[in-house]
């Protein structure tokens, strides 16, 4: 018995040692690239060079298609692009959306949600049957600006609005549901990238704030929307060795991935810590690579 359990622990540990980590697309603002950055190994490949001279050839957010597509926007040249890392051809998607940032594609896949930051702040709807792209929620409703976008389970939506509130949507109305107040409002400081988390059932956002400082929100969700609109709705996570937090997504088993200008970390929701850091120049949209995690 006592070998049996031995070889046990050995297997375990051996299978362990083995473990794979995630491989991450990023965009590289500072580079004009998109990449590929293999946690394994922490080394970094650029795989599309984007066409153009600064700052039209910037990318921001980046997303994938189910067919393991890449998609991103370029906020100075107003375009929405696809990359397909099978063929290595790009296709713009859509023009004309100046300020182009955040995206998330919607449940059911045939459209797509894209943050125009501002002048004027709007988010757009794209639908990839039809590649028409139509004003979902606009100016009227007074955003000042707005950053990340995502939906929860529950069906919910929500953006980041004039950097430090996060408002819930009605997906078909537009209609404003709800706001939440992350601190008070400081120029540009405050949240920006949004994600949802089903291992938590949170709403996940990054923060560079003037009060609350940098780092991740951690903000509760039920199937009506917020679970409160006061600051018991969320909980600070503060990074203070990190800067300029971005881009952020969850692999839906307890860590998130976060592009911070000048570098890529994995943080472990359990422990509270950032469990690898990578240089990475630029870092802005982060998506998980299909298969890797």
């Amino acid at each position: 018995m006592a070998r049996l359990a031995l070889f046990v622990v050995f297997v375990l540990g051996t299978l362990e040692a083995f473990a794979q980590l995630p491989q991450l697309y990023i965009t590289s603002e500072g580079q004009g690239t998109l990449q590929l950055l293999n946690f394994n190994n922490d080394q970094l490949t650029t795989l599309y060079a984007i066409t153009g001279t600064p700052p039209d050839n910037k990318p921001d957010d980046l997303t994938l298609n189910s067919a393991g597509q890449l998609i991103y926007s370029v906020p100075d040249a107003g375009t929405v692009n696809l990359w397909d890392p099978a063929t290595g051809i790009n296709t713009v998607l859509a023009t004309g959306i100046g300020g182009a940032r955040d995206l998330e594609i919607e449940p059911g896949g045939q459209t797509m949600l894209i943050a125009k930051y501002v002048d004027p702040a709007e988010i757009i709807r794209y639908s990839f049957v039809t590649g028409q792209w139509t004003v979902f929620f606009g100016k009227s409703a007074k955003l000042g600006t707005v950053d990340g976008i995502s939906y929860d389970e529950y069906g919910n939506l929500y953006a980041v609005s004039d950097h430090n509130t996060i408002v819930q949507i009605n997906p078909t109305t537009g209609a404003i549901i709800a706001t939440l107040v992350l601190e008070p409002h400081s120029g540009i400081n405050g949240g920006d990238g949004l994600t949802y988390d089903y291992y938590t059932h949170s709403l996940w956002a990054t923060h560079d704030g003037k009060n609350l400082g940098t780092g991740l929100l951690q903000i509760f969700v039920q199937p009506s929307g917020f679970q409160s609109t006061s600051s018991s709705g969320f909980v600070f996570f503060p990074l203070p060795t990190i800067k300029n937090v971005d881009g952020i997504k969850s692999d839906n088993e307890g860590n998130l991935y976060v592009g911070a200008i000048w570098t890529t970390f994995i943080y472990n929701i359990q422990t509270n810590s950032i469990t690898q850091n990578v240089v990475v120049k630029g870092a802005d949209g982060v998506s998980l690579v299909p298969g890797t995690y």
